[in-house]
């Protein structure tokens, strides 16, 4: 398996809820939506305290803000399990506030929004895409690329046209 199994995402799960720090884990069969084990409380704290030590607790790893296990991610109600079945199109895209990725699946009316926080986003965002629809292809779909509209550009998720 190339590439890795986890990536640390800030989700959106439906278009009504609030973007939230999370953790996105890859399966064999499916792979799995955490929220961060932190509340909103938590979060609210660390941002204030971050705001006056400019990430300082983060840095020197106090605080991770997508704060969740596998294991953790496995047992709890908030977690979304996506079989890579289901997946119908996907849209890795750039708008103009950083890197983004949207998912499109069968047994959902509405799209599930991630975004990255890293100094890569732009490969995470291709990475993951990616590392989706080679395992989608695997499970017998044959997932498309979307253009989510608005201001935003779509990836390209061709090897060959990277740079």
């Amino acid at each position: 398996m190339n590439g890795p199994s986890s990536y640390d995402v800030l989700l959106r799960p439906t278009p009504d809820a609030r973007f939230r720090p999370g953790r996105l884990f890859l399966g064999d069969e499916a792979f799995l939506l955490a929220p961060s084990r932190h509340g909103r409380l938590a979060r609210f704290a660390y941002g204030a305290v971050a705001g006056l030590f400019s990430n300082l607790p983060e840095s020197l790893g106090l605080y991770d803000p997508h704060a969740v296990s596998r294991a953790e991610a496995t047992h709890d109600p908030e977690t979304r399990r996506i079989r890579y079945a289901n997946l119908d199109a996907l849209a890795p895209f750039v708008r103009p506030t950083g890197f983004s990725l949207a998912l499109r699946v069968t047994d959902s009316d509405s799209e599930i929004h991630l975004r990255f926080r890293s100094n890569d986003e732009r490969t995470e965002a291709v990475e993951l895409a990616r590392a989706l629809r080679r395992r989608a292809r695997s499970a017998g779909v044959d997932v498309s690329v979307f253009d989510p509209g608005g201001r935003t550009r779509v990836l390209s998720l061709d090897a060959e046209t990277d740079g």
